[in-house]
């Protein structure tokens, strides 16, 4: 086990929380349970529920509970002890996420619209400096009307086929 033995802590009511040292070392206890039955004999002397462990093990193998022998930072006191939020910091916690989101999105659509104006404008410059720099070729032809029939001339009109009888 470990150079130093140290004992195991024992969770008195439901309310009473583990550090991040003490889950540490019951893990380290709970792994070295290998008969059957000595897992749940452990998790009632220990005091804590046997789906407790499982979730653990979990956090160790995701790396968010590691050994506070090999993190100088859980070393110091105000590391080690995470204090929990009450419920008036978890409302205003839920309460700047939200407000967060919305301007987020806010953002989001002020960009976009930044983004089309500067499109429109640069579009607006283009047709500026087009329309000053080429007269006319077309006269305007009636709207409704194709071409071909404007023109007098009925040489240029398609054939029509014939039937055959």
């Amino acid at each position: 086990m470990m150079a130093e033995q140290r004992e195991v802590p024992f969770r008195a009511t439901r309310e009473t929380h583990f550090t991040e040292e003490q889950k540490w070392l019951l893990l380290v206890e709970y792994d070295q349970c290998l008969e059957r039955g000595s897992k749940s004999a452990f998790c009632r002397r220990v005091g804590i529920d046997p789906v407790t462990p499982g979730q653990w093990l979990r956090q160790r193998a995701d790396g968010r509970l590691v050994d506070p022998a090999t993190v100088e930072d859980m070393k110091d006191e105000k590391h080690r002890e995470k204090r929990r939020l009450d419920w008036d910091e978890r409302s205003e916690l839920e309460q700047l996420r939200r407000r967060n989101t919305s301007l987020e999105i806010k953002l989001e659509q002020s960009e976009a619209a930044v983004d089309v104006l500067g499109k429109a404008a640069a579009l607006l410059e283009a047709l500026a400096k087009s329309a000053n720099n080429e007269p006319p070729t077309d006269p305007p032809t009636r709207p409704g009307r194709p071409g071909w029939l404007s023109d007098p001339d009925t040489s240029r009109l398609p054939s029509i086929p014939r039937k055959n009888s």
